[in-house]
């Protein structure tokens, strides 16, 4: 018999309910336990026989349809919140304000925007690298701290809902593809920097993985996420020298990187330890960013 799943990532108060009400309507069901890669936590996975699964998904949404007005605090304390508090995000936001303060001090800023940030007229000329190494520069100290805090708020979440090495490989490819599709588009020497292209692409990964973390039918409401955080991302994007679209291409390769990498990444997960990708990630992520400087200097 061929078992679907239903539900995943399951907290075991949670996933104990849906058993029971699965189980008082007669429909087989089968648990898979296991941890999550980033805080060892045990969640648990819900399938059921491909040919009860309408039936399946019918008598849940039945039950909460019901029950939606009661027990409301025990129900929000069920779901899973992506921490802030996500050491590898404080890692980046040192490596960049290490970067600026290592500029200034040797007075070599100006020096380093010309050399490696990112523009049209000199990525045409094969200057690939500077699409990833302008992600490090900043203009001065105010906008170095606006992106500090988009770190925090959409980096971090992102990071711990992926991984340690897979989190930052979603950053890096989501503001290389922005500023790389930016470039092509403006079609000029205007040179743009710093990290908010990366960032506005975690805001669109974690639009993707809402909009695909689940297993039932595809419903409308399932985009409120898109445009919630196509939303933010206009907030985050007001300034003088904001570089618009590359925060609109960056949040649009996001969503891209995001909607494949997440159910790759579970897939994977089932043949490949978690901390082996994790590491594997975090190398590849280190190679690619030391392959960079090096191509520019």
């Amino acid at each position: 018999m061929e078992m679907e799943i239903i539900f995943k990532s399951l907290p075991q108060k949670k996933a104990d309910l849906i058993l029971l009400i699965l189980e008082s309507q007669g429909i087989i069901t089968r648990v898979e336990k296991r941890l999550t890669p980033t805080n060892q936590i045990l969640v648990f996975d819900i399938l059921v026989p491909r040919e009860h699964r309408a039936a399946a998904v019918k008598s849940i949404d039945q039950y909460f349809q019901e029950n939606k007005f009661f027990n409301l605090k025990n129900k929000l304390s069920n779901i899973e919140i992506s921490s802030f508090n996500v050491p590898t995000a404080y890692v980046i936001m040192a490596l960049l304000v290490a970067i600026h303060l290592i500029c200034l001090k040797f007075n070599i800023h100006r020096e380093m925007i010309l050399k490696f940030g990112a523009s049209s007229l000199y990525l045409a000329q094969g200057q690939t690298f500077r699409a990833i190494t302008a992600l490090f520069l900043h203009s001065n100290g105010q906008h170095l701290l606006g992106n500090l805090a988009g770190i925090i708020i959409f980096a971090a979440p992102l990071i711990s809902l992926s991984g340690y090495g897979t989190g930052p490989l979603l950053l890096l490819c989501s503001g290389t593809w922005g500023n790389l599709i930016n470039a092509y588009f403006h079609q000029n020497a205007l040179l743009s920097i710093g990290t908010s292209t990366a960032i506005m692409g975690a805001a669109g990964s974690l639009a993707a993985y809402q909009m695909i973390n689940h297993h039932r039918p595809f419903q409308l409401k399932r985009l409120i996420p898109l445009f919630a955080a196509a939303t933010l991302m206009g907030m985050f994007s007001q300034g003088e020298n904001t570089d618009v679209s590359a925060h609109v291409f960056g949040f649009m390769a996001g969503i891209f990187w995001g909607i494949l990498f997440f159910p790759c990444y579970q897939a994977f997960c089932r043949v490949v330890s978690p901390k082996l990708i994790e590491a594997i990630s975090l190398i590849l992520v280190l190679t690619i960013l030391g392959a960079a400087f090096w191509a520019g200097v």
